[in-house]
């Protein structure tokens, strides 16, 4: 599967979430000075870290009831001014500079159009999320 990043509401109240979002971004967003803010707003689930380093295997029968007594504690929530204010900043960004997304990595087949339209439609979502009052995280998937 390849590299995402995109936002999850705390309250999805019916809003369209387009789940084709975030692969152009996930491919630059850690490279790139005007992106790398982005992950600021990214929710770390515990449960995947301690599978992710070998803590538990959950693929055994039973292999994540070891972590059933350890409280990972909440996941954290953003309000959707604050997460606008990044997106808007990487996509005037983006819009300035294309060419900094190559300057950024080495990848012939990223084009800065479909960064933009990532960026755009999170700013889409997040614009909604503060209308409709719900807090969101960004999820990075590997």
């Amino acid at each position: 599967m390849p590299a995402r990043i995109y936002p999850v509401l705390e309250a999805p109240a019916g809003l369209p979430i387009d789940m084709t979002v975030g692969f152009a971004l996930a491919r630059v967003v850690e490279a790139h000075p005007a992106l790398a803010p982005l992950l600021d707003f990214c929710a770390v689930d515990p449960l995947q870290i301690a599978v992710e380093v070998g803590m538990v295997y959950p693929y055994e029968e039973g292999g994540l009831d070891d972590l059933g007594d350890i409280d990972f504690g909440l996941l954290e929530w953003f309000e959707p001014v604050a997460g606008l204010a990044a997106v808007e900043r990487a996509i005037a960004a983006v819009r300035d500079a294309p060419q900094s997304l190559a300057a950024a990595i080495y990848d012939p087949s990223l084009r800065p159009a479909d960064v933009l339209a990532d960026l755009e439609a999170i700013d889409a979502l997040l614009q909604a999320a503060r209308q409709h009052e719900t807090r969101f995280h960004f999820v990075q998937e590997a």
